[in-house]
């Protein structure tokens, strides 16, 4: 038998060594059963042995002696023997019992029932098994009132969520919402796209794995000052203060504002507000910077930059003209230092002139453009304006430029080019970057002569139609950093009559997209048995402050993977990773990692029905070299969770030094602390617990569909974990590795 738990206080790490409250005593039964069925054996093996020995003393053999014996000897055993039908058939059952009555506890509220209990299991126990599935029915109906309470108290919260998430959402500038220790509680996507972020900036991180700190430390500590005297009441900013900052990589400068959180102090005392947070609110300024500067340069070499080479010529000319009867020596050497003056400045100002077409190309406002998109916009205008048709031709490209000014200029073109040579077809198509230069070509294709150098550089000095501030065709291109030029193109040959007659092409080359689009696909669902890798589950606690953190305070990211088959040694691949954010208790659906990959190998027909996922899925997807540094980078700062993950690490592992990254952060899973919570005994796959806890499974067996059930039956086990006194990181590791240390041992006898 088990040794009895310790019943008195415990020290409690977190208060100093102040006593906790005691730890649950276990069931009476389980302490004060086997303890009388013990005694009463040992008494009647004692008795045996007594009289046993009282026979062998006396001299003649007593019947009734013996007799007494024997029985004491068959009673002794008959105890020994209930003893162990009743720990086997009701206190072990019993204890089971208990620990599913503890599951049910914390099952869903929005079933119909509440969670089951498997009544064949339990035999003599049966009315009792029944009677906690009838409390767990009665628990659901409260829980479902509760539910239904709260929903209906928060809906006018949910509403304002959703107005806000819209506003944000609209907004030019990025906005996030930190709290003072600089932890990100809200922000919106143009903060990402600001930072140039994908995924990365999550609830709960610092801001300062993203921003330089001192900016935004120094901006808080004013701001902080400012309340703490009282100056924010009259002062001209209020509790606002602008600051220049950068990302930490130094790529980006970041102009930004912030903007303090109060919290009002009790009126009956002359304290001042207290900050508890603040709103800050980043544009992006490394182009208007760089602009600024360049500008300010610009201006030095206008003016500084000019006056030498201007003054020895006004004083060359000045001699020339007060000296008119110098020497021929003398007048040569003027006249050259007159030359080599004109020299200097005709170079300066081509410097400057060049320079400032950098400036005001670098200052324009662009965006990435879908070339589909934008040869439909010209289509559009130009079918409205005329007879003329152009069709879309080509594979789709993304650019980056001034939609506006590029759809005025093709039309401008096609206008002109239909004007000099008479031709009403046109193909407009994109082509993507040719002999290793980073260029997206806009071509523009009719049947007819080129149009010449000449004629081309007079089109491009006249005003565009509807262009803004008098901007001409060259304009437009010099934003670009562009040009244009028109050549012939290639006849088809013989074969091909219908491309014969003389082609000729406009060519524009433009910058390429910052910022590619992907899409991902859906797969489909279907089933994984358990994997068990000892090495891997057993892990060191964390011994710091991050270990000593509760579990419903820590930063988690929830992920599973789907596979070619279960064998990465004998070659098999992931092809899919998904993962999911959990930060304070909630699931945050919004901030997800997913993408297949191409496991450069083909798709097994008999592990298609488990993932949905064939060959064609994963055709010219990123391969896990491309894709692993990416997903290290969303998991940057979290504590990882899965259910069997074992199963999941050893595919990680195994890649590891071929991506350049290393899985080394803590991990929990989900099926052992099933099993801490359990104990051996019952069904510990993501179903089986899903179903015990009332947890709806949708889209299960895809990556993302499983990690998402993952999170729900975690935070579920939070709470349940808190109960048994398993309360911080550590707790919960020290906890799987006894089990894995156990589970070890069995497998090896």
């Amino acid at each position: 038998m088990t040794a009895p738990a310790f019943d008195g206080p415990r020290p409690d790490r977190k208060s100093g060594g102040a006593p906790s409250p005691a730890p649950l005593l276990r069931p009476l039964p389980r302490r004060m059963i086997p303890l009388a069925f013990r005694a009463a054996g040992i008494t009647l093996v004692a008795l045996a042995v007594g009289l046993a020995a009282a026979v062998r003393g006396s001299d003649a053999s007593d019947p009734l002696l013996t007799y007494a014996v024997v029985m004491t000897v068959a009673c002794a055993a008959t105890v020994w023997g209930l003893w162990l039908a009743v720990d086997r058939y009701l206190l072990r059952a019993a204890e089971t019992l208990s620990r599913e009555a503890g599951l049910i506890a914390h099952g869903n509220a929005e079933g119909t029932v509440g969670g089951r209990v498997p009544l064949a299991r339990y035999g003599d126990l049966l009315p009792i098994a029944r009677a906690v599935n009838d409390l767990s029915d009665k628990l659901a109906q409260v829980r479902r009132y509760i539910a239904r309470t709260v929903a209906d108290s928060t809906a006018k919260a949910e509403e304002q969520k959703t107005q806000l998430a819209a506003v944000l959402r609209d907004l030019h500038e990025g906005v996030l919402v930190c709290n003072t220790r600089h932890q990100i509680l809200l922000y919106n996507q143009t903060a990402l796209d600001i930072l140039h972020l994908t995924g990365e900036l999550g609830l709960g991180r610092s801001l300062l794995h993203f921003v330089v700190a001192e900016p935004v430390t120094h901006t808080l500590e004013r701001l902080t000052l400012r309340v703490h005297e009282g100056r924010h009441v009259n002062h001209e900013h209020g509790t606002t203060a602008q600051f220049i900052g950068a990302t930490t990589d130094g790529r980006i400068l970041l102009e930004g504002r912030m903007s303090a959180i109060l919290q009002d102090s009790d009126p009956a005392s002359d304290e001042p507000p207290t900050i508890t947070g603040y709103v800050l609110t980043l544009s992006d300024a490394t182009s208007e910077l760089a602009a600024l500067g360049q500008r300010d340069s610009l201006l030095r070499e206008a003016t500084e930059g000019f006056r030498a080479p201007i003054a020895n010529l006004r004083a060359a000319v000045e001699t020339l003209y007060d000296a008119p009867d110098l020497g021929p020596g003398d007048r040569a050497a003027f006249e050259s230092a007159m030359l080599d003056s004109c020299s200097s400045l005709s170079q300066r100002l081509e410097r400057v002139t060049n320079a400032y077409r950098n400036v005001v190309t670098g200052s324009w406002p662009m965006s990435d453009i879908h070339s589909n998109n934008l040869i439909t916009l010209v289509a559009h205008r130009v079918g409205a304006e005329s007879a003329t048709t152009v069709t879309l031709t080509g594979l789709p490209q993304w650019v980056h430029g001034d939609s506006h000014s590029l759809v005025l200029l093709f039309v401008y073109l096609i206008g002109r080019v239909r004007a000099l040579t008479g031709a009403t077809a046109f193909d407009l198509e994109a082509a993507g970057p040719q002999d290793g230069d980073r260029w997206v070509y806009l071509d523009l294709v009719w049947q007819g002569p080129a149009v010449s150098s000449a004629t081309l550089d007079g089109w491009l000095d006249q005003t565009l139609p509807g262009g803004l501030g008098g901007l001409s065709a060259g304009d437009v291109l010099q934003h670009h950093r562009s040009t244009a030029w028109s050549e012939p193109l290639p006849t088809g040959g013989a074969a091909d009559t219908s491309r014969n007659a003389a082609r000729s092409r406009l060519r524009v080359p433009l910058p390429p997209a910052q910022s590619p689009r992907t899409a991902q696909p859906r797969p489909k669902a279907g089933a994984r048995p358990e994997f068990f890798d000892f090495g891997l589950l057993h892990q060191p606690l964390a011994t710091s402050e991050l270990g000593r953190t509760p579990l419903d305070r820590l930063h988690y990211v929830v992920f599973d993977t789907e596979t070619t088959g279960l064998s990465p040694s004998t070659g098999d691949e992931i092809i899919q990773i998904a993962a999911v954010r959990v930060v304070g208790g909630r699931i945050l659906t919004g901030e997800t990692f997913n993408t297949l990959v191409d496991p450069k190998r083909p798709i097994p027909p008999e592990s298609v029905p488990f993932h949905g996922i064939t060959d064609g899925m994963v055709a010219g997807k990123p391969t896990i070299d491309a894709v692993l540094p990416q997903f290290r980078s969303f998991v940057s700062g979290a504590v990882l969770v899965a259910h069997n993950a074992a199963f999941d690490l050893k595919f990680l592992k195994m890649k590891e030094r071929a991506a350049g990254v290393a899985f080394d952060c803590p991990v929990l899973d989900t099926m052992l602390l099933s099993r801490m919570l359990l104990g051996n005994d019952g069904d510990h796959t993501l179903d089986g617990i899903a179903e015990r806890l009332g947890i709806e499974v949708v889209d299960r067996h895809t990556a993302l569909g499983d990690s998402l059930v993952t999170a729900a039956v975690f935070l579920r086990m939070i709470e349940m974990l808190r109960e048994r006194e398993v309360r911080t990181l550590d707790d919960a590791i020290r906890g799987a590795n006894i089990l894995v240390e156990l589970a070890a041992r069995e497998r090896a006898f």
